[in-house]
C-alpha cells in the first residue's frame, strides 16, 4: 500500500525510545536546506505511520487520507524509577490542506501572514498529556455517547454506534483542539509556524516541564529548518497573566527565554511602545509607596517591607520586588531551607564593614529587647530594631543582625525563635526554651511557598493588574503605570526569526544555495508575491535548471502555484538557458523568477491568500488596519472594521444591534464610502477573521482554528 507516496511498509519500521533531553540533534536537520525537505527526511529516519482508521473502516477507505499521523516515542529520564521518568510521544500529524475542512489559517491572518499564499500542507506538532498515553495508543471519544474509545477504532462497544467519513474527521478535529496537550504547533509547508500551546508542570505533565517542552521544541525547529515561528501569549502562571508578570521581572516575556520578541501588538502597538511601557513599569521605585507618613502601615506597606527585610541586596524597584519573590518561590518549590544558611555564608564579607565589637554591640541590644517583653510575645522586626537602634546607629548593621538572629543558641538554655506571620506580613521574634522546640526548625524564617504565592498575587493585583492597581498607585505614576500595564497585557504575538541565522551556503562545496523570488504574469487583483523559496542545485546546473527546480519548489509548496511554470530570469535577460548558475549568481544570493500559472483560474484567487476570500477593510481610530485577533465590528453604513473597544464598546458588554462609525455619523461624511464590504444595512456582527482568541480556541470546526495557550510552569 502506498500513502502520499510513501509505502507503508517502510513506514512500520519500528523505531526505539530516543532520549528526550538530547533529541534532535543539531545536525538530524542537514546543515542547509528548506523545511519541506527537512521535515519528509525527519519522519523517514525517526517516525513510523501509524495505522489508518480507512484499514479499519471500510467507509472511510472510500475517502483518501487527509491526516496522516507519524509518531516519534521518547524517553524522558531512567524509566523504572519512582517518578523519576516515563516515556511520552510526538505526534506528527500531516495534513493536506486541499482536502482539509478549513484550507484557511485563523493564526496567519493576525500575526500578518494573511497575504501569504495557501500552503498544501501543514504539519502538527503534538505531545499528548500523560494521562492519553497511558494505553499507548491515541484515544478519542464516541460522538453519540462520549465513551473513550481507541482511534483506530470506528464502532462504540457501548452504544453501537458505527462512526463513518463525517464523524471520524469530527474526530480527529477534536483530537486536535484538545486542550490538554503538552505540545501543538502548527507549521505550513513554507516553515511560517505557529506555537499554540505549551502545558507544563501546571498543566497536568507528570515528566516534564515548560522549560523542557519548550527548549525540546527550539531544537526542533532548528533541526526542521524552520523559518519564523509565532506565538500568542496568553498564558497563565498562578493565575496571573504570564506576560506581564515574567516582562516585570526580566523585560522580556517567557518565551523570550528561547529568543522570541516583539511580534504585533493589538491595537496598533509597535516594538518601541511594548518596550518603553515594561521598562517604565518595571522601574517604578517602592519608595513612592511609602511618601505618606502615616503611624498604621498599610498591607501593602507590610508586605513591601517584608521582603525588604529578607532581601540581602536593596530592592529598589518593582522589578527588583517580584524578581526576588519569583527567586524565593523556586527556591522554596525546589529545595526548602533555611535562609540562614545563606546568611552565615557571608558573615565573613558582612563583618568586614564593620568590627566584631559593632556586631556583638547589636546583637546585644536585640537580646535586651527580647527579654524585656512579656514570655511568649512576638516581637516584630520592625519594632525590635526601632528599639535596638537606641543604641546601634547604623541601621544596616541593625538589619544584617537581625537576620541572623534567628536560631541563635543562648547560654541560659533558651534560643531566639523566628517566624513569618503571615497574616501580617511580618518578620517576628521572640525567647524559647530549648526543651520546647529544636533551635534548628526555629530558625526557619522563610515565607512558605503558599505565603509566597499569596503574596505576589496580592502584589501583582496592587502594583500591575491595571484592573485593579489603580486604588494603590501613587498620583504620580498612577496614569502612566496603568497606561503601561495595560500595553503590556495588548502586546500577546511573540515572533522567532529562525532564518534570520539560517546558513546560506553548504558545506557541501558541490552544491548551490540560491533565494528565489517569484513574480507572477496575469496575477489577479490584490495579489501579493509569496515569500522567497530556497533551492539546492548542483554545482553544474544551468539556468534552465534553475528554473525547473524553483517551479518546482514552488509547486510543492503552494496550492495556487502547482501548475506554476517559470518562463523568465528577468535579472540575466541576456544569458542563455544554457549558462551555468555559479557563472552568473553567487550562492546564496536572491534571483527573481518569472512566470505563469495555466489552468483553472478560481484555484488561483481560492488559495492566493491565507485571509480567505473575504473583501474586508479596517481602519480603526487607534491605527490599526489589518485584523489583529482583537474583538472588532463593523459599520452599518460603510462597512469599515474596527475595535469594539476602541467605538466606546466594553470587552465585557454585548455587541450592539446596529452600529455607525464616528466618520459615518459625521456631517461632513462623503457618500459612498465602501471597502469593508458592508453589511447592507443589517445586523451587525462580530468579524470572524477578528473573533478574540478565546472564541477562536472555543470553536471546533476548521484546521485552522486551534486551541489557546494554557499553562506553562
Amino acid at each position: 500500500m502506498v500513502v502520499n507516496g510513501r509505502p507503508l511498509k517502510r513506514a512500520r519500521a519500528r523505531v526505539e525510545a530516543r532520549n528526550f533531553a538530547g533529541f534532535p540533534a543539531a545536525g538530524d536537520g542537514g546543515a542547509a536546506g528548506t523545511f519541506r525537505e527537512a521535515v519528509r527526511g525527519f519522519l523517514a529516519r525517526h517516525a513510523r505511520l501509524l495505522p489508518l482508521p480507512s484499514i479499519f473502516s471500510p467507509a472511510a477507505a472510500a475517502a483518501p487520507p487527509h491526516l496522516l499521523i507519524w509518531r516519534v516515542s521518547l524517553s524522558v529520564g531512567e524509566e523504572g524509577e519512582d517518578g523519576g521518568g516515563g516515556r511520552v510521544e510526538l505526534n506528527i500529524v500531516e495534513e493536506d490542506v486541499l482536502r482539509s475542512r478549513s484550507v484557511y489559517c485563523d493564526q496567519c491572518r493576525v500575526v500578518g501572514w494573511s497575504g501569504h499564499p495557501v500552503c498544501g500542507k501543514r504539519y502538527h506538532f503534538i505531545i499528548e498529556n500523560d494521562s492519553n498515553q497511558m494505553s499507548g495508543c491515541r484515544r478519542t471519544c464516541c460522538l453519540r455517547c462520549g465513551t473513550p474509545m481507541a482511534a483506530a477504532e470506528s464502532r462504540c462497544v457501548l452504544c453501537n454506534f458505527d462512526m463513518e467519513g463525517e464523524e471520524l474527521e469530527e474526530c480527529a478535529y477534536l483530537h486536535l483542539d484538545d486542550s490538554s496537550h503538552l505540545l501543538h504547533a502548527v507549521v505550513h509547508a513554507n516553515g511560517y509556524g505557529h506555537l499554540l500551546r505549551v502545558n507544563g508542570r501546571e498543566g497536568g505533565s507528570r515528566f516534564l516541564t515548560g522549560r523542557d517542552i519548550m527548549s525540546f521544541w527550539d531544537r526542533l525547529c532548528k533541526v526542521l529548518h524552520m523559518r519564523k515561528v509565532t506565538v500568542m501569549d496568553i498564558s497563565k502562571k498562578h493565575g496571573m497573566d504570564y506576560r506581564l508578570l515574567h516582562a516585570v521581572t526580566s523585560g522580556h516575556p517567557w518565551y523570550g527565554e528561547w529568543g522570541y520578541k516583539f511580534g504585533a501588538g493589538s491595537f496598533a502597538l509597535t516594538s518601541d511602545t511594548y518596550h518603553n511601557a515594561v521598562d517604565m513599569l518595571s522601574s517604578i521605585h517602592l519608595s513612592l509607596y511609602f511618601s505618606h507618613r502615616s503611624p498604621t502601615r498599610t498591607p501593602l506597606q507590610n508586605t513591601i517591607a517584608l521582603y525588604w527585610a529578607l532581601s540581602d541586596r536593596q530592592l529598589v524597584t518593582l522589578r527588583d520586588l517580584f524578581r526576588f519573590i519569583m527567586h524565593l518561590l523556586h527556591q522554596a518549590q525546589k529545595m526548602p531551607r533555611p535562609l540562614t544558611d545563606k546568611h552565615k555564608e557571608l558573615t565573613s564579607n558582612v563583618l568586614s564593614m564593620w568590627t566584631k565589637e559593632d556586631y556583638d554591640r547589636a546583637e546585644a541590644a536585640m537580646l535586651k529587647v527580647l527579654r524585656a517583653v512579656q514570655t511568649g510575645r512576638w516581637v516584630s522586626w520592625r519594632a525590635l530594631r526601632g528599639a535596638a537602634s537606641k543604641a546601634v546607629d547604623s541601621q544596616e548593621l541593625l538589619d544584617y543582625s537581625l537576620k541572623a538572629l534567628g536560631g541563635k543558641q543562648l547560654d541560659d538554655g533558651h534560643f531566639i525563635a523566628v517566624r513569618c506571620n503571615a497574616e501580617t506580613s511580618a518578620i517576628e521574634y521572640r525567647l524559647e526554651s530549648s526543651s520546647n522546640a529544636s533551635p534548628v526548625d526555629a530558625a526557619v524564617f522563610g515565607p512558605s511557598v503558599e505565603h509566597l504565592l499569596h503574596d505576589l498575587r496580592f502584589l501583582y493585583d496592587a502594583l500591575l493588574n491595571p484592573e485593579t492597581m489603580l486604588s494603590s498607585q501613587p498620583e504620580v505614576v498612577g496614569a502612566s503605570s496603568h497606561s503601561a500595564a495595560a500595553k503590556i497585557l495588548d502586546c500577546k504575538q511573540f515572533i522567532k526569526h529562525y532564518d534570520e541565522h539560517a546558513l546560506r551556503t553548504p558545506l557541501n562545496p558541490f552544491l548551490l544555495c540560491v533565494r528565489c523570488s517569484i513574480e507572477l504574469l496575469d496575477h489577479p487583483k490584490d495579489y501579493t508575491a509569496p515569500p522567497e523559496e530556497l533551492v539546492l542545485l548542483p554545482a553544474s546546473a544551468t539556468l534552465a535548471e534553475l528554473k525547473i527546480q524553483a517551479s518546482r519548489a514552488f509547486q510543492e509548496t503552494y496550492l495556487m502555484f502547482q501548475s506554476f511554470q517559470a518562463e523568465q530570469l528577468p535579472d540575466f535577460p541576456n544569458f542563455s538557458d544554457t549558462t551555468l548558475v555559479k557563472h552568473v549568481l553567487g550562492s546564496g544570493q536572491l534571483v527573481r523568477v518569472r512566470g505563469r500559472c495555466t489552468g483553472d483560474y478560481r484555484r488561483i484567487v481560492q488559495f492566493r491568500m491565507e485571509r480567505g476570500l473575504e473583501n474586508w477593510t479596517v481602519d480603526c481610530s487607534c491605527g490599526a488596519k489589518d485584523d489583529d485577533g482583537e474583538r472588532m465590528l463593523a459599520c452599518d453604513v460603510c462597512g469599515v472594521w474596527q475595535h469594539t473597544r476602541c467605538s466606546g464598546i466594553s470587552d465585557f458588554e454585548e455587541v450592539p444591534e446596529n452600529f455607525t462609525c464616528r466618520k459615518c455619523t459625521s456631517p461632513r461624511k462623503g457618500k459612498g464610502r465602501g471597502g469593508g464590504g458592508g453589511n447592507g444595512g443589517g445586523r451587525v456582527e462580530v468579524s470572524a477573521a477578528g473573533r478574540c482568541k478565546d472564541e477562536i480556541g472555543s470553536s471546533v470546526g476548521g484546521a485552522g482554528k486551534f486551541g489557546r495557550m494554557a499553562t506553562v510552569g
